[in-house]
């Protein structure tokens, strides 16, 4: 099959997941490399439960909690790509012994939609090494070829927008608007998707319900991943029209 080939079948959709409370759950071991990092490069002890964390990049958590913390911004941006470093070296020497796992549904959805030769990739406010590290320990990293991460921008609209450009570049293939898929936990991750323009998936598998996630609109709400056929449906738009739906 040749280049142009591949690209076009791979092109019937992208689909973006975040990765914590979305693809894996209970990886502490990351908490843990902030509170090293803010310690040895800021000198502050401090921990990432000081402020409402969730949804937010690697980079907003740590000029909030600095900044919460007394540090003047100008120094906090000023070290930031040391404290990213520390962050990542921290992780890596704890995530082998980390007893995280992929949330329900997780596996079985992956592997069906590279069956059917949809690309996937990753949106996520995590470092790139520490995202893939996480799957990389789940085995999951071979799913996703692409992403946009939290050592990419702090804007996690700028991310999706990131993702889509190296789908393209990978594929060769442009997906259009209505065919890119983000699929998250939290109301973050629906605001990027519509500021980037593209199709959000909300799944209640954080820290906010169904109902709460209903409210910020999102294009589908599912109460989790197991449901592969329904949401296999959503994507390939073999059943369910395009407009918002909540099984």
């Amino acid at each position: 099959m040749s280049e142009k080939g591949r690209g076009e079948k791979k092109g019937k959709a992208l689909v973006l997941f975040d990765v914590d409370g979305t693809l894996t759950q209970n990886f502490y071991e990351h908490a843990q490399a902030f509170s090293d990092a803010f310690r040895q490069v800021y000198r502050v002890e401090a921990d990432i439960d000081c402020i409402n964390h969730h949804g937010m990049t690697d980079q907003e958590i740590i000029t909030g909690v600095l900044k919460k913390n007394g540090v003047p911004l100008e120094e906090i941006n000023a070290k930031m790509s040391q404290c990213m470093k520390v962050m990542v070296r921290s992780f890596k020497k704890m995530v082998s012994r980390s007893h995280a796992r992929a949330l329900p549904g997780v596996r079985n959805l992956l592997k069906k939609l590279k069956q059917k030769n949809v690309m996937m990739g990753l949106v996520t406010g995590n470092l790139e090494p520490i995202a893939r590290g996480k799957l990389g320990k789940l085995r999951l990293n071979q799913y996703f070829e692409i992403g946009g991460f939290g050592s990419d921008d702090a804007s996690r609209a700028n991310l999706v927008r990131m993702a889509r450009k190296r789908a393209a570049n990978l594929s060769g293939y442009e997906i259009t608007d209505s065919q890119i898929y983000l699929v998250g936990d939290t109301p973050q991750d629906i605001s990027a998707a519509k500021e980037a323009a593209v199709k959000v998936l909300a799944v209640a598998t954080g820290n906010y319900t169904r109902e709460e996630l209903q409210k910020f609109n999102p294009d589908y709400v599912f109460a989790d991943l197991v449901g592969t056929d329904k949401i296999l449906k959503v994507i390939l738009r073999t059943t369910f029209r395009p407009d918002k739906f909540s099984p």
